[in-house]
C-alpha cells in the first residue's frame, strides 16, 4: 500500500479512484462517484478502512474479518497514520500517541446510520487501547471490554436495519495514569435509553437481548429456570409481540454465559445477578397482566393474573398485597391527604407498561453505576481518551419521541464536525488572508434552533404542554404547528388529513416525519412513587439497591449541568418549572449539551462508518445507498478540503524557532518572521503551491510539512553526533587527567608503602630474632626447672619408700608389675598372631571377637611346629621390644619395684645455691662473648645460673612491675575526688529522685566522709556518677545479680562495701561487708579505672587480688563457704563406682580440679581426661575454663538435690570429711574423654585401670558397640574375674545383678533364655574365660578385646539429621581422633566416614539445637553440608577442636561476625574529619534547621539602634560565620532532654502535607527513641494509638512512618546519630538501646538523601573501630545491615516481633523453615534477604544439587498458601503475617515452607535422594489434602505403602489404631468415612519384607503416572455457564492449563500457553482469554489464589520461550 508519505508524487500527479487509494485526499479528480467507486474497489478486496486524511471511512463488512487479532495490534502499535494500511486501530494508536505527545485529551466520534458498525469499532478501539497498555497486574482493561457485553445485552436489541442496534447512546472515557502509560479506569455516561422497546417492538424487531439470553438459558437448565420462574420466549407479551425470537448465527445460551462472566468481571456478586435476571423476569411477567374492566370505573384481575401476581411478588421479594395494589390503584395525595384512586382498563394497561419500564430503566442504571463505581479511575480521570458510540440517524415508517431525539443528536454532532472541519478551518484561512477556494457545506444551524433554540422551539413547546395538567399530545401538535408553521426546517405535511398526528422536520440527512402520539409520556417518565415505595421494603438485595435510583432523571439532569463548560446559556432555556420534576426532553438535552462541550476540549478523531446495504448481506455494495450517506455526512467536502486545504498551521515565530536550522548559513533571513520563514521555504526548494505564509501563520501541506520534519531531524541527528564526538573526547580526557592524577598518587603511596613494608619486614625481623632469642633462653628455664623439679620429687619418693615400704610390699609390686608385663606380652603375641591367621587366611576385615576367644582357648592346647615358631619369634621380638620400652622410660615416670639408689650429691643443688651473673644471650658465630662469662661455658651451665637467678627475682620483669605499684599512689579519696555524686548534707526533709537537672549542691558531704561508714541505710543517689536513671535507683538497693548483669553498676557495688567496711564500729557489720566482698571478686571484675585503686585498697586492708569473673550469681552454699572462711566439698565419681571427696575454691575451674584429682588417685597424665556433669537429662562436658562455683550455682537455680551436703563412703583410707556436695541426682563424673592413641596400652596401671572401668561402662551401660551374645558372655567371665577372682561353684549368688554383667539390649530382647539361664551363661564364661588369671591381666584382656571394635576411643552422641538422606534420620555421631562417623544406631555400624582433612567447617546454631557439619565436596553428585539436631552441639563441636586444631575456630551461626580494626591516631583523625565534613555538607544544603537559642536582654536587643551600614555588615556576618559557631557540638551529640524542634527542616513531599504536622510527628519520633532507651522526658508526647509499654509496637510504628516518608526518614536517622554521639556511658543500657534501634531502622530503611547516608556510613565507621566495646560491635553490625539494605532496596514493612528480639541480640533473623514431611530447618538470614537468597540457602543446608531448579518458599498460614516472589523480602512476610494474626486475633503462625513449585521435564531424578524425598513427601501431601485424584482403591494402595514404611512388617498382633493413625496421616479427609482401618491392613499384609526406598519409589512410580503430573492444583469456582461444574480444578503445569472437575484425572479442557492470550488477576478472580483477543474463549474463575495462578503462567511461559532460546542457539 502506498501513502502519502511513499508517493509524494500523487499530490500533483494524482490518482485514479479504480486503484483503491488507501487514503482518498490524493485522488485528482474528486467528486462523489469517485469517492464511491475508490470505497467499493476497496471494499470488494475486504479493506473495508479508507483515509480520507486523518478521517477513516468503514464499510460494515457483514461477516467476520480475521484483521483484529494481537499481531495487528502489534502491527500498528507505535506507528503513524499512513504507515500501515489503513485500520480502526491506527485511530486509536494516534489517538494515544497525540494524549502523551500533547497532553491533550483526545475523543474518538463515531458516526453513522444505525447498523453501520457503529458499535463494533467502537468494540475494537477499546481492545487496542487495553491491549497496548496490558498489564498482567491490571485487570480493568477487562473491566471495560466486558463492560461494553454487559451493555449491549441490556442496551442493544433487534431492529430492522440492525441486529445488534444500540438503543442508546454512551460516551466511554478511558482514563490514564499521570504517566499516560497504563489505564486507570473509565467513565461511562449514557444517554437516552429507548425504554418503549420494553413494551413493544416492530414486526421483525426484538426486545433487548437481555431476554432472550435469560429465557434460552433457563430453558438449557432446569435448576435456573425454577429460580426464576421463567417459561418459554412465546408465553411473554413482551417478547412475542413481533414474532423473532432468534439471531442469525447467534446462541443466545452462550450469549448468556458471556453476560454472567461479564458481570463476574465487574465484581457484581452471584446474589445481585440473580436479582437482576429476577426483575428481568418479573417485567416479563407483568407484560401477561390482562385486567378486567369493571363498569369503565375501575379493574380487577384475571384468575391467571393472580398467578402472575404471585409470581411477580416473589421476584421482586414483596407482597402479593403490593403488588395488587400497584397494579390497580393510584395514590394521589391532597394537602397531605394519601387517596387510593382505582384505575381504570386502559390505566391499567398503560400503568402496567410504566411500571416495566420504570424497572428497566433503573436496572440499566444501576449497571451503568455499578460499571463506573467497579473501573472508577479515582483521582486520575483528568488524562482520556474519549469514544462516543451514539446511535445514528433513523427514519422509520412510524417515528416517535426516541427518533426525534436521535436525530436531533445526530444534528448535534454534525454541526460539531462542520464546525471543526468546515468552518473553522476556513475561517483561519480567511483570517490570516491565505487564499483558497472557498467550500459550501451543509449547515444545519436552522434546524437546531428549531429543536432547542428558546424561547420557541419543539422540546421548548414540548415541556410546557407537559406542565398542564390536561396537556394532550393533540394540543402540543397544535402549538407546533401554531408557532413553528413559518419555519423553514418545519414541515407540516403534504397529506392535511395527517396535520392533527403527525409533523416533519427537514434534518441533514432528510425529511423525517414524526407521529406525535405518545409524545408526552414518554416526555414526562411517570413517577411510580407506590411502587418504588413497596420496592424499598423488598427482600431482594439488588431490588433495594436498584430503589436508589428512582428519580434518575435528577440524578442525570445534575451530572451533565456539573459537566457542561461552555454553553451555560444554553442549560436556562428549557429550565422545568412549576414541580421541579425534570423532563426526558430537558434531561437528554442538557446532557448532550454537557457532551459536547466535553469533545469541544478534546483533539477528535471521526470514524465514519458506511452501511453497504440494507439487507445485512456481505459482499454486497448498494452504490445509491452508499452516495446518499456520503451527501449528507459530506464526505465530499472533507476529502475536498482535506486535499486543497492546508491541515499544517503554524505560527510565524514558532516555525523560525523551529525550522531555523535548515536555513543556508552563508544567507541572512530576513527580520520580519513571515519574510524569514517564505526564505526559508524557498531555499529549500518547496513547491510554492503547497505551503503560504498568512499573516501570523505558516500553512502548510502533508507533502511539505512531513519532508520538512525529516530535514529536520536528519540535521539534529546529524549535529547531536557532533556534539557527542565533542563531549565523548571531552569527557575521556578528563577521564585520563584523572585517572593519570589517581595513578600518580597510587605511585606515591605505592613507592612509600613499599619502602614502609621494607622497614616494617625489617622491624619485624629483629622481633622475631629476639622473640626466638628470648624463648630460647625461657626454654632453657623452663627445662631445667623440670629437670630439677623432677630430681627433687624422686628423692622425696625414695626417701618416702626407704622409710615406709616393707618386703612384702615391694614382693607385691614385683609380682603385679610381672603379670601386667607377661599380660602385654601375652595379648601382643595373641593379636600379631590373629593378624598373621587373618593375613594368610584371607578373612574379611572385620574382627571377630569370637575368633579371639578362640584364639586363647587355644593357646593352652598343643601347637604345631609352625605355629609354635612362630609363637617362639614373636615373643622374643616383644621381649626386646618390652625391654627397650622399658629402658626408655625415665626413671621420674615409672614406679621402681625396689628402693632406689640416693643420687649422687653433685646433682643436689637446690636453691641455696646462689649465683649472682649476668644474663647472656646468643652470639654470632665469631663473636666475642658480651658477657664476664668464657666462651667455653657449657650450655647445661648457663641454664643452671639462668635458672638460679629467677628464684632471686632477678631480671623477672613482672616482679619487678608489681614491686613498683605503690599503693600511696592510688588512694580512695583520690578516686572520689574525680567520679563520686555531690550528696547535700541531710536537712531532715523528703528525698526524691528526679530525672531532671538536680540544682547545685551548696553544702556537699565531703568525699573522704562519704567513703567512711554512715549511720544512715538510705542513699539519695549513686556514689559513682552514672548517667542511667535506672542503674542510679538500682545502685541504691544492690546485688551481685546487678553487678553481673551490668557493668555499671560494678565500680558502684564496691564503692559502697568499702564505706560499709571503713570505720564501722560494729565488728559482725565489718565482717559480712568483707563476705560481699569476697564474693563479689570472685563474681565479677572492677572496670579499669577503678581496678588500681581497689588494689590499693586491698594491700592496705587484706592484700588480696581480685580474680576474674564468674558468669553467674553465687550459690547459697558459696556464700556460706565464703562467710565461713572453708573450701566446699565436692563429690567426684569415677565409672569403677568410686567416688572422691575433695575440697573445692570458689574460683577452682575444671582444669584445676582435674589436676587435683589426678595428683589425689596417683594418675600420672590428665592428658585427654575431663571432668561431666551427669544428670537425668544428659550428660555434658565441663569446660577447662568453667568455675565449679557456676555448677553449682546452677543446680540450685534447678533445684537439684545434689546441692545438699551427704554423707560418702571414699577410696580415701583417711577421709578428710564427712559429708559433700554432688551426691544426688546431678555428679560430677570423672572419664577419659580424648583418645589421642586409643590402640595403645598405657602404662599407668591407674590409667589402665580407668580405662578399663570406662570400656565395661561402654559395653554393659551405655551398649555402645555392637556385641552379640557370644562375645557379650565372655567379657562377662572377665568382668567377674575382675570383680571377684577366681570362680567359685559355691558362689552362684554373685551373678545375680545380670545388669551388672551384660546389656540391656541382650537381657531384654533374649526370648530363649530366662534370668536363671542368663546367671548361668555367666558363671560359665567366667570359668571358662576368667578363671585362673590375675586381676589385671583380665583387665587386659577385657580392653584389648574391645579395642577391637571399631568404635573404641570415638565419642558418640546421639542425633537427628535434619534433611533427606538414604539412610536412617535418627543415628549416632562418632567423633574420634581420625575423624568422625556416622553410625547405625541399631547395628552400630558406621555408615560414612569422613577424616578431618575432608571437614571444611563446623557451624553451631545459639538459638536450635542444631550443629551443621559442611565437607570439601568430593565430587559434583556428593553431598557436603550435614545438619543435625543435637541437645550435645556444643561438645561435639569443642570434641573436634580438641582432635583437630584446625577447627577450633568453629563457627556459632546466629553472632554477628565482628572485625577487629587497628588503627592509629591518624586514622581516627582522619574519622573525625569525615564526619566534620559531613556535617558541613548538611548545613550547607540547607537540610537542618538553626538551633533555638536564648533569648537576650530586653534592653539590648529592643532599644539598641544601627545604621544601616552596621546592619549589613552585621547580617553578612552571620551568613559567612563558621557553621560550628552555629551547630555547636551539643548540636550533634547525645541529648538526655526532649528535642525543642525537629533538626531537619521539615518540607511536606506533597501538597498537602503540613509542616506543623510533620513536626509533630518528628518529635514524637524523639520522644519513641527516648521511650526506648527507657529515660522518656517529661515534656514530650508518643504516638497515641499504642501502648507506651510496648516497645516492639512503639519501634515498628516508628519505623513505618520512615518508610512512609523520606522527611521522616532523613529526620530519624538524624536523631538516632545524635542519640549514639558522645554518649557519656558508651556500653550503658541507654546507648545499647540506642544502637539497638539504629541497627532496626538500617534493616529497613535507607536515607533516601545521600548527604544523609554519607553521614550515616561515616558515623558507622568511627564507632565501629573499638570492637572490643558494645558499641563497636553494634556499629559494624549496622553497617552490615546498611550495606544489605542499600543492595536489595528498602523493605515494604517494619520488623516483625521475631526480627527485633533477633537483631537486637545482635544476631541475623532466625526462623525455621518447614518441608512437607513435617520436619524444619531452622536458618539465618539477614533483614534484606529475598525469596531467591533464601531457598538458595535452604538448597545448601539440606544437600539439594544447585541445578535442581523450581523450587520456592510459600507462606503457609492455616489454610492460607502462597508463593513468595523471588525478589519478596522473607523478613517482610513474616511482618505481614504477624500483624495479620494479630489484628484478626488467631492463634496460628506462619509457616515458610519449601517445596516444588516449577515441574519441568524429567520430573524424577533417582540419582539425588534429596530431590526425590522432596517430591515425595510433597507428592502425599497433594494426596493427603485432595490435591491429587486418587479412588477409594488406590487411596488405599497408598496407605498401604505408607503403613509398610511407617509401621514396619505386618504382624497378626497388629493393632488397629495404628491404622486410624495411617488413615489419619495419608488418607484424604473426605474418603476418610469410606476407608475402613481393616482394608489397609489386609493390604499392607502384602508388602512384608519390602524395604522403604521400594515403597517409597512404588509410590512415586503410581503418582507420576498421572499424564497430569506436576500440574499445580488450585481449587476454583465459576458461576456464569452450566457448561462447566461450579466448582473446578485449574491444573497449571509446563505444558498448559488444564480445567478439570474435582476428583477428576481427566481434564474438561486443555490449552497450550501459545493459545493463551490474556490472563489477569484480580483479588478474588482470574480472567483467562484464549485463542483470540476478541472473539476467544474467556473463562472466569473466582479464587483466592488468581496472582498466584497468574504469576506460575507467566514463570512457566517464560521458561518455555528460555528452553526455545537456547535450543535455537544450539542449532
Amino acid at each position: 500500500m502506498s501513502t502519502l508519505l511513499d508517493r509524494p508524487r500523487l499530490s500533483t500527479e494524482g490518482a485514479t479512484p479504480l486503484d483503491g487509494v488507501p487514503d482518498m485526499t490524493v485522488i485528482s479528480e474528486i467528486d462523489e462517484f469517485g469517492i464511491n467507486t475508490n470505497l467499493k474497489v476497496r471494499y470488494r478486496s475486504d479493506r473495508i478502512y479508507t483515509y480520507t486524511g486523518t478521517i477513516l471511512v468503514a464499510v460494515n463488512p457483514y461477516h467476520q474479518l480475521k484483521i483484529y487479532e494481537s499481531d495487528l495490534v502489534k502491527l500498528y502499535h507505535d506507528k503513524k497514520i499512513g504507515d500501515a494500511p489503513p485500520h480502526v486501530f491506527a485511530i486509536a494508536e494516534s489517538a494515544l500517541r497525540y494524549l502523551r505527545n500533547q497532553r491533550k485529551n483526545q475523543s474518538c466520534i463515531i458516526s453513522g446510520e444505525s447498523g453501520a458498525g457503529k458499535t463494533e469499532t467502537t468494540k475494537f478501539i477499546l481492545q487496542y487501547l487495553c491491549s497496548v497498555t496490558s498489564s498482567v497486574t491490571q485487570w480493568v482493561e477487562h473491566q471495560i471490554l466486558e463492560a461494553n457485553t454487559v451493555l449491549e445485552a441490556f442496551g442493544n436489541a433487534k431492529t430492522v436495519r440492525n441486529d445488534n442496534s444500540s438503543r442508546f447512546g454512551k460516551f466511554i472515557q478511558v482514563c490514564f495514569d499521570e504517566k499516560l502509560q497504563q489505564i486507570s479506569g473509565c467513565i461511562i455516561q449514557d444517554y437516552l435509553l429507548e425504554l418503549s422497546r420494553v413494551t413493544f417492538q416492530s414486526t421483525n424487531e426484538r426486545n433487548y437481548h437481555a431476554f432472550y439470553q435469560m429465557v434460552a438459558a433457563a430453558m438449557n437448565n432446569a435448576e435456573l429456570r425454577q429460580e426464576l420462574m421463567l417459561e418459554p420466549a412465546k408465553t411473554f407479551v413482551y417478547l412475542n409481540q413481533s414474532g423473532c425470537y432468534q439471531l442469525d448465527g447467534v446462541n443466545d445460551v452462550q450469549m448468556f454465559d458471556q453476560l454472567r462472566l461479564a458481570l463476574e468481571v465487574l465484581q457484581v456478586p452471584p446474589e445481585l445477578t440473580m436479582g437482576i435476571f429476577r426483575v428481568l423476569s418479573a417485567i416479563l411477567w407483568l407484560g401477561n397482566l390482562q385486567f378486567k374492566d369493571t363498569e369503565h370505573e375501575a379493574c380487577e384481575l384475571l384468575a391467571q393474573d393472580k398467578l402472575v401476581v404471585k409470581k411477580v411478588a416473589a421476584l421482586l421479594g414483596i407482597s402479593e398485597a403490593h403488588v395488587i395494589k400497584v397494579c390497580t390503584t393510584r395514590q394521589i395525595t391532597v394537602k397531605g391527604t394519601v387517596t387510593d384512586i382505582a384505575l381504570k382498563f386502559q390505566e391499567a394497561q398503560e400503568n402496567r407498561h410504566a411500571m416495566a419500564k420504570a424497572l428497566y430503566s433503573r436496572t440499566f442504571t444501576w449497571l451503568v453505576q455499578q460499571i463506573n463505581s467497579c473501573t472508577n479511575p479515582g483521582s486520575e480521570q483528568t488524562q482520556f481518551i474519549g469514544v462516543l458510540d451514539i446511535f445514528g440517524f433513523e427514519n422509520f415508517k412510524l417515528n416517535s419521541f426516541e427518533q426525534l431525539c436521535i436525530n436531533y443528536t445526530n444534528e448535534k454532532l454534525h454541526k460539531f464536525f462542520n464546525h471543526y472541519v468546515f468552518a473553522l478551518e476556513q475561517a483561519i484561512y480567511k483570517e490570516d488572508g491565505i487564499k483558497y477556494s472557498h467550500i459550501n457545506f451543509t449547515d444545519n444551524t436552522l434546524c437546531l434552533e428549531l429543536i432547542e433554540k428558546p424561547p420557541k422551539c419543539i422540546l421548548r413547546l414540548l415541556d410546557e404542554e407537559c406542565m398542564f395538567p390536561g396537556g394532550k399530545d393533540e394540543s402540543y401538535l397544535n402549538k407546533l404547528h401554531h408557532e413553528m408553521g413559518a419555519h423553514s426546517y418545519y414541515v407540516k405535511g403534504e397529506d392535511k388529513r395527517r396535520w392533527g398526528a403527525e409533523f416533519t422536520v427537514r434534518h441533514y440527512a432528510g425529511l423525517v416525519t414524526y407521529t406525535v402520539k405518545g409524545f408526552l409520556d414518554k416526555n414526562k417518565d411517570v413517577q411510580q412513587d407506590m411502587l418504588f415505595d413497596y420496592l424499598e421494603q423488598s427482600t431482594s438485595e439488588f431490588v433495594q439497591k436498584m430503589c436508589k435510583f428512582r428519580d434518575f432523571l435528577s440524578t442525570y439532569l445534575e451530572m451533565a449541568r456539573s459537566k457542561a463548560t461552555k454553553s451555560k446559556s444554553l442549560l436556562s432555556g428549557t429550565k422545568t418549572k412549576g414541580s421541579g420534576k425534570p423532563t426526558v426532553g430537558d434531561t437528554f438535552r442538557t446532557q448532550l449539551i454537557a457532551l459536547v462541550d466535553v469533545l469541544d476540549s478534546t483533539t477528535p478523531w471521526y470514524v465514519r462508518c458506511l452501511k453497504p446495504n440494507n439487507s445485512k448481506e456481505p459482499s454486497y455494495y448498494d452504490d445509491d445507498l452508499i452516495i446518499t450517506q456520503l451527501r449528507y455526512s459530506g464526505m465530499l467536502d472533507i476529502v475536498r478540503i482535506r486535499k486543497e486545504g492546508y491541515p499544517v498551521h503554524v505560527a510565524a515565530k514558532d516555525f523560525l524557532s523551529k525550522y531555523r536550522c535548515l536555513a543556508d548559513k552563508d544567507t541572512s533571513l530576513p527580520k520580519e518572521d513571515k519574510a524569514a520563514a517564505a526564505h526559508i521555504l524557498r531555499s529549500l526548494g518547496l513547491a510554492e503551491t503547497e505551503w503560504q505564509v498568512g499573516k501570523t501563520r505558516v500553512f502548510l501541506r502533508n507533502s511539505v510539512f512531513e519532508p520538512l520534519e525529516d530535514r529536520r531531524k536528519a540535521l539534529l541527528a546529524e549535529k547531536m553526533i557532533i556534539i557527542q564526538t565533542k563531549w565523548r573526547s571531552y569527557a575521556a580526557r578528563k577521564r585520563f587527567l584523572k585517572l593519570r592524577a589517581a595513578a600518580i598518587v597510587l605511585q606515591k603511596h605505592f613507592r612509600g608503602s613499599r619502602q614502609r613494608i621494607a622497614f616494617l619486614k625489617l622491624r619485624r625481623a629483629a622481633v622475631t630474632m629476639q622473640s626466638h632469642f628470648r624463648g630460647f633462653l625461657a626454654r632453657e628455664i623452663v627445662a631445667a626447672l623440670r629437670k630439677k623439679k623432677k630430681e627433687e620429687e624422686e628423692e622425696r619418693r625414695r626417701l618416702k619408700m626407704l622409710e615406709e615400704e616393707k618386703i612384702a610390699k615391694e614382693k607385691a609390686q614385683r609380682s603385679m608389675e610381672e603379670s601386667f608385663k607377661a599380660a602385654q606380652m601375652e595379648l601382643l603375641t595373641l593379636a600379631k598372631l590373629a593378624e598373621h591367621r587373618s593375613q594368610s587366611q584371607k578373612v574379611e576385615t572385620e574382627v571377630d571377637l569370637t575368633e579371639i576367644f578362640k584364639i586363647l582357648e587355644d593357646t593352652t592346647k598343643p601347637q604345631g611346629k609352625e605355629e609354635k615358631a612362630f609363637v617362639n619369634i614373636v615373643m622374643a621380638e616383644l621381649e626386646s621390644q618390652f625391654q627397650q620400652a622399658q629402658e626408655a622410660i625415665p626413671p621420674s615416670t615409672r614406679k621402681p619395684s625396689r628402693p632406689a639408689p640416693k643420687p649422687p650429691q653433685a646433682t643436689q643443688s637446690g636453691p641455696q645455691t646462689k649465683v649472682e651473673a649476668p644474663r647472656t644471650g646468643p652470639q654470632a658465630k665469631g663473636e666475642p662473648a658480651r658477657t664476664g662469662l668464657p666462651v667455653e661455658l657449657s650450655r647445661t651451665e648457663r641454664r643452671r645460673r639462668r635458672v638460679e637467678r629467677k628464684p632471686l627475682g632477678i631480671d623477672d620483669g613482672l616482679t619487678q612491675k608489681e614491686e613498683r605499684f605503690d599503693p600511696s599512689a592510688y588512694p580512695m579519696l583520690k578516686f572520689a575526688e574525680m567520679y563520686f555524686n555531690d550528696f547535700p548534707r541531710d536537712t531532715g526533709g523528703f528525698s526524691t529522685l528526679s530525672l531532671r537537672r538536680a540544682p547545685k549542691v551548696t553544702d556537699a558531704i565531703p568525699k573522704a566522709e562519704m567513703l567512711t561508714f554512715s549511720k544512715s541505710g538510705s542513699l539519695p543517689t549513686s556514689l559513682v556518677h552514672m548517667h542511667d536513671p535506672e542503674n542510679v535507683n538500682l545502685a541504691c538497693n544492690v546485688t551481685i545479680a546487678y553487678g553481673i548483669e551490668r557493668s555499671e553498676l560494678r565500680d558502684e557495688i564496691f564503692c559502697q562495701l568499702i564505706r560499709q567496711v571503713t570505720d564501722n564500729p560494729r565488728d559482725d557489720a565489718v565482717l559480712r561487708g568483707w563476705h560481699f566482698m569476697a564474693l563479689c571478686t570472685i563474681a565479677f571484675p572492677p572496670s579499669k579505672n577503678f581496678n588500681k585503686y581497689l588494689q590499693a585498697f586491698f594491700q592496705i586492708s587484706t592484700s588480696t587480688k581480685s580474680p576474674p569473673s564468674e558468669g553467674f550469681r553465687p550459690s547459697s552454699i558459696e556464700i556460706a563457704a565464703v562467710k565461713n572462711l572453708n573450701p566446699l566439698i565436692c563429690r567426684f565419681y569415677f565409672l569403677d563406682g568410686k567416688a572422691k571427696a575433695m575440697s573445692v575454691h570458689p574460683s577452682d575451674s575444671a582444669g584445676d580440679v582435674v589436676k587435683a584429682l589426678a595428683e589425689r588417685i596417683d594418675l600420672n597424665s590428665v592428658d585427654g581426661w575431663a571432668l561431666y556433669e551427669v544428670n537425668p537429662e544428659k550428660e555434658h562436658f565441663i569446660k577447662g575454663h568453667e568455675y565449679i562455683a557456676d555448677i553449682l550455682s546452677m543446680w540450685e537455680r534447678d533445684k537439684r538435690s545434689s546441692v545438699t551436703m551427704t554423707k560418702y563412703s571414699t577410696i580415701s583410707h583417711k577421709p578428710s570429711f564427712s559429708a559433700a556436695l554432688g551426691g544426688g541426682d546431678s555428679r560430677f563424673v570423672f572419664r577419659k574423654r580424648l583418645f589421642r592413641k586409643p590402640k595403645e596400652i598405657p602404662e599407668d596401671p591407674v590409667e589402665y585401670h580407668l580405662m578399663y572401668a570406662q570400656a565395661v561402662h561402654s559395653v554393659v551401660k551405655l551398649d555402645e558397640f555392637p556385641v552379640n551374645e557370644n562375645v557379650a558372655f565372655q567379657l562377662a567371665g572377665l568382668q567377674a574375674q575382675v570383680l571377684y577372682g577366681g570362680y567359685d561353684p559355691n558362689m552362684g549368688s554373685r551373678y545375680d545383678e545380670v545388669e551388672q554383667f551384660l546389656p540391656e539390649r541382650l537381657i531384654v530382647n533374649n526370648r530363649t533364655q530366662t534370668r536363671e539361664d542368663l546367671k548361668k551363661g555367666i558363671a560359665e564364661a567366667h570359668k571358662k574365660y576368667g578363671h585362673g588369671k590375675t586381676e589385671i591381666q583380665a583387665k587386659v584382656w577385657y580392653l584389648t578385646s574391645v579395642k577391637h571394635y571399631p568404635l573404641y576411643g570415638c565419642s558418640l552422641f546421639p542425633v537427628h539429621y535434619k534433611g533427606f538422606w538414604s539412610h536412617p534420620n535418627n543415628l549416632i555421631l562418632a567423633i574420634d581422633v581420625e575423624g568422625i562417623k556416622f553410625v547405625n544406631q541399631k547395628t552400630k555400624k558406621p555408615l560414612i566416614e569422613y577424616k578431618y582433612e575432608q571437614l571444611e567447617s563446623v557451624a553451631v546454631d545459639i538459638v536450635d539445637d542444631v550443629i551443621t557439619l559442611t565437607m570439601v565436596a568430593s565430587g559434583p553428585e556428593k553431598q557436603i553440608s550435614f545438619t543435625f539436631e543435637t541437645d550435645h552441639k556444643e561438645d561435639i563441636a569443642n570434641l573436634i577442636a580438641s582432635y583437630s586444631p584446625a577447627h577450633s575456630n568453629w563457627q556459632r551461626v546466629g553472632e554477628a561476625k565482628t572485625r577487629v580494626i587497628h588503627v592509629s591516631e591518624e586514622d581516627k583523625a582522619k574519622l573525625w574529619q569525615e564526619i566534620w565534613n559531613c556535617r558541613k555538607a548538611l548545613v550547607e544544603n540547607n537540610m537542618l534547621k538553626e538551633p533555638q537559642e536564648p533569648t537576650g536582654n530586653f534592653l539590648t536587643t529592643t532599644l539598641r539602634r544601627y545604621n544601616r551600614a552596621k546592619l549589613e555588615r552585621l547580617k553578612k556576618e552571620k551568613e559567612e560565620k563558621d557553621f560550628e559557631k552555629v551547630y555547636k557540638q551539643s548540636y550533634w551529640s547525645y541529648s538526655k532532654s526532649m528535642l525543642k524542634q525537629s533538626l531537619t527542616i521539615m518540607g511536606g513531599e506533597l501538597e498537602q502535607d503540613d509542616p506543623l504536622e510533620l513536626e509533630d510527628v518528628a518529635l514524637r519520633m524523639f520522644y519513641t527513641i527516648q521511650q526506648h532507651a527507657g529515660i522518656p522526658p517529661h515534656n514530650g508526647k508518643g504516638f497515641d494509638e499504642i501502648d507506651q509499654d510496648d516497645c516492639v509496637t512503639m519501634v515498628q510504628l516508628a519505623i513505618q512512618k520512615c518508610i512512609e516518608k523520606e522527611t521522616f526518614c532523613n529526620e530519624f536517622y538524624l536523631q538516632l546519630i545524635k542519640q549514639t554521639t558522645d554518649q557519656p556511658e558508651p556500653n550503658g543500657r541507654i546507648n545499647i538501646q540506642n544502637w539497638r534501634f539504629l541497627v532496626l531502622v538500617c534493616g529497613v530503611v535507607v536515607p533516601r538523601n545521600r548527604v544523609i547516608l554519607d553521614y550515616l556510613q561515616a558515623h558507622l565507621r568511627r564507632c565501629g573501630v573499638d570492637s572490643h566495646s558494645e558499641e563497636g560491635r553494634f556499629a559494624q553490625f549496622c553497617m552490615q545491615c546498611l550495606s544489605r539494605t542499600t543492595q536489595k532496596k528498602n523493605r515494604k514493612y517494619p520488623p516483625s516481633h521475631v526480627e527485633v528480639q533477633c537483631v537486637i541480640r545482635r544476631r541475623p533473623i532466625h526462623e525455621r523453615f518447614y518441608f512437607m514431611d513435617g520436619q524444619f530447618r531452622a536458618l539465618e538470614f539477614d533483614a534484606a534477604a529475598t525469596t531467591e537468597e533464601v531457598v538458595e540457602l535452604v538448597k545448601e543446608r539440606i544437600g539439594l544439587k544447585k541445578d535442581c531448579g523450581g523450587f520456592s518458599l510459600f507462606e503457609v498460614f492455616g489454610s492460607l498458601e502462597r508463593n513468595m516472589l523471588p525478589q519478596e523480602k522473607v523478613a517482610d512476610a513474616m511482618f505481614k503475617w504477624e500483624k495479620y494474626a494479630i489484628s484478626t486475633h488467631s492463634p496460628k503462625m506462619l509457616k515458610l515452607t519449601f517445596k516444588k513449585r516449577l515441574f519441568v521435564k524429567p520430573y524424577l531424578s533417582h540419582e539425588n535422594p534429596v530431590e526425590f524425598n522432596l517430591l515425595l513427601h510433597q507428592a502425599i501431601d497433594d494426596v493427603v489434602n485432595d490435591k491429587f485424584p486418587v479412588s477409594v482403591e488406590e487411596a488405599v494402595y497408598l496407605a498401604a505403602l505408607r503403613a509398610q514404611v511407617t509401621l514396619g512388617n505386618f504382624t497378626d498382633s497388629a493393632d488397629l489404631v495404628d491404622y486410624v493413625n495411617i488413615m489419619e496421616h495419608y488418607i484424604p479427609k473426605y474418603m476418610r468415612q469410606k476407608v475402613r482401618p481393616e482394608d489397609i491392613a489386609l493390604r499392607h499384609k502384602g508388602y512384608s519384607d519390602v524395604s522403604e526406598s521400594e515403597c517409597n519409589e512404588t509410590y512415586m512410580s503410581f503418582v507420576s503416572q498421572w499424564s497430569l503430573y506436576g500440574s499445580t492444583i488450585f481449587e476454583v469456582a465459576q458461576s456464569y455457564t452450566t457448561t462447566l461444574p461450579k466448582n473446578l480444578w485449574l491444573a497449571v503445569s509446563e505444558r498448559g492449563i488444564h480445567i478439570l472437575a474435582r476428583r477428576e484425572k481427566e481434564p474438561l479442557v486443555t490449552y497450550e500457553y501459545r493459545s493463551i492470550v490474556n490472563y489477569s488477576p484480580s483479588l478474588k478472580s482470574l480472567m483467562i482469554v484464549t485463542e483470540s483477543l476478541t472473539r476467544g474463549t474467556k473463562f472466569v474463575f473466582n479464587t483466592n489464589q488468581a496472582s498466584q495462578i497468574a504469576h506460575l503462567i507467566r514463570d512457566y511461559t517464560h521458561l518455555i520461550v528460555e528452553k526455545q532460546r537456547k535450543s535455537a542457539s544450539l542449532q
